[in-house]
């Protein structure tokens, strides 16, 4: 604690009328001519004008140094009745100013607290101010939330914004004062780098109390206009606790409090129906409302990048997404299910009967993701061991824009080092596909949109063969809230397919089994759609086997494999699939760009020798069933699912030799059949066989069995007649063969 400022009474000044007092330092003859010609200078035009609406807010010169400015908060003269009542409890330039003066000597965050000063006649006040040091280049909470929004759209800096707020905001309450009117507008600061921000100061005191040792309720109903979009909302709460639990009283009140003041917002209207209709018909000239802030920024339009988990992060608690989702798309989406409904159900019974009965090709039909990122030279380089390997590449709109800057190029220079890496992994001999990932800007500006897809092919197209044209379009976090947006990203599409018609346009890239999706989707789409893809995980539920709603892997791709035939398209690719690791913390597609000390992991995370196994089960099953064209994992190197762990160092984690090893097996291979016996589950190929177990079950080594290499294509010590113990770890027992064996 600071020692408190020192003040000197206006009545011991002659100016006099006014009551207030002044920093000792402002009790000179200086200080007392210009506090005596303060309501002049104010309504001068030559005043600073800063903020208008019930009160004002001037800046203006100090008069010991015109080096720095004060900032004026003038009143609005209150009516009769609230003036006696200010009589007895102090107005509100009175109290703002004996809060900040208890806060400022506590070290909290305030501007220093110069005085405040006020005239009365009888019990009627006329004049009200409170004089603070004015903080230059200040800016609120709400204008660095929405800037960041725009201009720097990373969950990281987002979650250090409120980190910055949250700690002021706890030292606050921590010296025993509650605000009362604790709203972003309310919370200042400067910026100093681009996601750096120094000097929070809180304005706007008057609705305070002097609380020693605040409980959590009175913590939370404090924090109830806290309007931060509400899974950040949650993260900010966790970091008032410095990354510890939120405690279940706090959070209780919490929600109940902010729902409150949701409500009386909402009610607004309803509460006060004569300002509301003077607002609409605009009887009588409205002044101009002037404000520093600038504005809330919309839940709805929020839109962050988690780059630790690689995807966007979810802005909106669930009930919130809910009720901010058209209900208006759920008849085209019935009706069109209902039309496709009989002929895709027969299409999906035929190919039952089909499915592994029928010789598939294997070469090229698994392949990974590549991220263009700091790691790119390193994936480059992993990639020479897997000649021929199908290579898939994000091309990110929020990466390729440049924000707000009209001056700049279309063509960024992160797209252009994109599109040199795929230059380089085609003249590799890597088949090389792409996805087009828009942001939430993306689709309000669609104009934008279609110039990236535009720049982005003239840049690639001569070296790859399919482009997928946006992504999770059925997922709000990635920017979409209704089927006219999602439909609205293949505008212009038609046009790019009748310039580049080699290449094949994938599309709508729905996320998880919900195929419910595909029917308005691509009725909307129409021709520019050669054939459907899917990012299809396994419902997060364990292995590929597992069922959903009574559909495995193999029933979802068979059913894909039915739309596609149903609307006349080129097949069905599964654009990505992995499997969230343990022990990835912040880096697991579920940790939702932050998680708080201690925080117990989800049981759905997976041990990497897990992923590596169902990572060869999954390709084997929408492989071999004759329904999947291609699968690309996503993704190569990533801390939280990568095959190569970048965290620290360049880790290969067992799913790496697992895809090196399939592929060269597969190398103009041939699948022939599948069984099951005993308990296990044969694949057939023309020179191995792949073989595993869901339970456990054994096997007996034939004499027409050479050798037996594990997931890796590490060889196993057993000999022909030796019984090996089978696992959900696939193991390769090699054929002889009149040739040369492939993988040597």
């Amino acid at each position: 604690m600071t020692h408190p400022p020192r003040y000197t009474p206006l009545t011991n000044l002659p100016l006099p009328g006014f009551e207030g007092e002044i920093l000792e330092r402002y009790a000179t003859d200086t200080g007392t001519h210009w506090l005596a010609g303060l309501q002049t200078e104010l309504q001068s035009n030559d005043s600073d004008l800063l903020y208008r609406q019930r009160n004002r807010v001037y800046r203006l010169d100090d008069p010991l140094d015109s080096a720095v400015s004060v900032c004026i908060k003038a009143f609005k003269q209150p009516d009769a009745l609230r003036s006696t009542i200010y009589r007895r409890t102090g107005s509100k330039a009175q109290r703002a100013h004996a809060y900040s003066a208890h806060l400022y000597a506590r070290g909290a965050d305030v501007a220093e607290p110069i005085g405040y000063m006020e005239r009365w006649e009888g019990n009627r006040l006329v004049e009200s101010y409170l004089i603070t040091r004015y903080i230059a280049d200040s800016t609120d909470l709400y204008s660095e939330m929405t800037y960041l929004l725009r201009e720097r759209p990373y969950a990281e800096d987002f979650i250090f914004l409120l980190r910055f707020t949250a700690d002021a905001i706890r030292t606050m309450h921590n010296s025993g004062f509650l605000h009362g009117d604790l709203g972003p507008q309310n919370i200042l600061m400067q910026r100093t780098g681009p996601a750096d921000w120094a000097n929070p100061a809180f304005i706007d005191l008057n609705r305070g109390k002097l609380t020693p040792n605040p409980t959590l309720r009175q913590r939370a109903r404090d924090m109830e206009r806290m309007k931060i979009p509400s899974h950040f909302r949650h993260i900010f709460f966790h970091l008032y606790f410095e990354d510890n639990g939120i405690p279940a009283e706090f959070q209780r009140w919490a929600n109940r409090y902010h729902n409150r003041f949701l409500l009386h917002q909402r009610s607004r209207k309803w509460r006060h129906p004569v300002r509301t209709l003077k607002r609409w018909l605009k009887t009588a000239p409205q002044e101009q409302r002037l404000a520093v802030s600038t504005g809330q920024p919309s839940p709805r339009n929020s839109w962050l990048w988690d780059a630790k988990s690689g995807q966007p992060s979810v802005m909106l608690q669930v009930k919130d997404r809910k009720r901010e989702r058209s209900k208006a798309d759920l008849w085209p989406m019935a009706t069109s299910v209902l039309k496709a409904a009989w002929p895709v159900y027969r299409r999906y019974q035929a190919l039952r009967k089909t499915a592994y009965q029928t010789p598939v090709a294997m070469n090229q039909r698994l392949g990974v993701c590549v991220e263009i990122d700091e790691h790119v030279e390193r994936q480059l380089e992993q990639l020479t061991q897997t000649p021929g390997l199908p290579v898939f590449v994000r091309l990110y709109f929020h990466l390729s824009q440049p924000q707000h800057d009209e001056s700049k190029p279309s063509t960024s220079p992160w797209l252009t080092q994109a599109s040199e890496a795929i230059r380089r992994l085609h003249e590799a001999g890597h088949e090389v596909s792409i996805g087009l990932v828009q942001s939430r800007e993306a689709v309000l500006q669609p104009e934008r949109w279609e110039a990236f897809m535009a720049d982005a092919l003239a840049l690639v197209h001569s070296y790859i063969h399919c482009v997928e044209i946006g992504h999770a379009v059925n997922r709000v976090k990635w920017g979409f809230w209704n089927l006219e947006e999602m439909n609205r990203l293949w505008q212009g599409t038609a046009d790019l397919k009748a310039r580049y018609p080699n290449l094949v346009f994938l599309g709508p890239a729905v996320n998880d089994f919900e195929f419910q999706y595909y029917p308005p989707l691509l009725e909307a789409a129409g021709t520019p759609v050669d054939a459907l893809s899917n990012h299809l995980y396994v419902d997060r539920r364990g292995a590929p086997e597992n069922e959903q709603n009574g559909f495995s892997t193999l029933e979802k791709c068979l059913l894909a494999k039915a739309m596609a035939g149903h609307y006349q398209k080129q097949g069905f690719y599964i654009t990505e699939v992995n499997w969230p690791l343990q022990g990835t913390g912040e880096y697991s597609p579920l940790a939702g760009a932050y998680q708080p000390k201690g925080k117990r992991e989800s049981a759905l995370h997976v041990s990497e020798a897990d992923s590596a196994a169902y990572m060869v089960r999954y390709a084997l099953i929408a492989l071999c069933s004759g329904t999947t064209e291609r699968i690309w994992w996503w993704r190569l190197a990533h801390p939280g699912f990568g095959l190569i762990d970048t965290l620290n160092g360049w880790r290969e984690r067992p799913g790496w030799p697992a895809l090196v090893h399939f592929h060269r097996m597969m190398v103009n291979e041939t699948f022939q059949g599948r069984e099951e016996k005993d308990g296990v589950i044969w694949w057939h190929f023309e020179r191995f066989s792949l073989v595993y177990s869901l339970t456990q079950g054994q096997i007996t080594l034939s004499d027409d069995i050479i050798r037996a290499t594990d997931l890796a294509g590490q060889p196993k010590p057993e000999q022909p007649g030796d019984t090996l113990t089978i696992d959900g770890n696939p193991l390769y027992l090699h054929k002889p063969h009149p040739h040369k064996d492939r993988t040597e």
